[in-house]
């Protein structure tokens, strides 16, 4: 609840979303508020968002916290990045590396790419590739030993 208190203006706008399925909470950040396109940098805007998500996230401690990366099916070849998937996973360890530094406990943290392959809407216009450009961040029950 004081997450999506903390995120009210982000929520309204669109920016970001949250979601609770399963026993899981799910924030999902649009990567235009976070990267520009092609870059694993996070933007002024982003670290704002990102910043406040890590306050909440921080006082959890029962929970895996996984950053999830996404991208669209528009192909990337640069030499940082050879693919998408290459592109996914620097975005997500990009942000796991800023949640520790904001201090989230970085042994509770996971960071996975994902590339194209799982649109969450259809790649065949821009909106729909915009909603796939995107960092979730899932909070898990911490496995059983």
């Amino acid at each position: 609840q004081s997450l999506v208190e903390q995120l009210e203006s982000e929520l309204r706008s669109g920016e970001v979303e949250i979601e609770e399925l399963r026993g899981r909470l799910q924030v999902r950040a649009l990567d235009q508020i976070l990267f520009d396109s092609g870059s694993a940098e996070l933007e002024p805007r982003g670290r704002e968002v990102l910043a406040k998500v890590a306050k909440q996230l921080a006082k959890v401690s029962d929970r895996r916290v996984r950053v999830e990366g996404h991208t669209d099916d528009v192909p990337i070849a640069t030499a940082r990045f050879p693919s998408n998937w290459e592109l996914s996973v620097g975005r997500a360890a990009t942000v796991a590396r800023f949640l520790a530094e904001q201090g989230v406990a970085a042994e509770r943290l996971e960071a996975a790419g994902f590339g194209e392959f799982q649109p969450i809407a259809s790649n065949a216009d821009p909106a729909g590739r915009a909603r796939n450009r995107r960092i979730e961040i899932v909070l898990a029950p911490l496995a059983a030993e």
